[in-house]
């Protein structure tokens, strides 16, 4: 989606509201049954359904803990690819098949300055600059900010396997 910058947001908007719409629908089409359970059914889903994102804006840190424990085997590869070169300040391409992993299908080294590289996953991009998202250490991270492409980030929450969030400092 942030191939499309501002095109996005629209594109989210429109997603959601077809979302909202179909689940009115399903909700009107399960009050004309006679049986209860498909409405009951139907009212859980939407609740599941529209609670479960505002809920992943709203506490961000859910939203990212649930993202990896679902997407860890695409972190494990990130974490075993060659320690790229970077083509630029915004990273090295991730192969096609990770893409999904990263905001811009790219990962980045930052903060390598006296210490092992760390390897950077974009999970958000700001306009015109910051960044937070998912980081690789090889060692324990120490407290002090990391480059977020502009904006300091600290690590903020571990995730496992060397992985973790990184958000902003505090």
């Amino acid at each position: 989606m942030t191939e499309l910058w501002l095109l996005a947001l629209p594109v989210l908007g429109m997603a959601w509201l077809t979302v909202i719409a179909l689940f009115a629908v399903a909700m009107a089409r399960a009050r004309e049954l006679t049986q209860r359970w498909p409405l009951a059914i139907t009212a859980a889903m939407a609740v599941v359904g529209i609670g479960a994102p505002v809920l992943f804006v709203a506490c961000p840190e859910v939203g990212a803990r649930t993202r990896f424990w679902l997407e860890r085997p695409a972190f494990t590869a990130v974490a075993a690819l060659e320690t790229p070169d970077d083509d630029g300040y915004y990273g090295s391409p991730l192969p096609g098949h990770l893409c999904f992993v990263s905001a811009n299908c790219k990962v980045a080294t930052i903060n390598t300055l006296g210490g092992p590289p760390v390897r950077f996953v974009p999970d958000y991009l700001g306009s015109p600059d910051g960044a937070v998202g998912y980081a690789h250490f090889t060692e324990s991270p120490g407290p002090e900010p990391y480059d977020g492409f502009g904006d300091p980030i600290c690590p903020t929450m571990e995730l496992g396997g060397g992985w973790w969030w990184l958000g902003g400092c505090r």
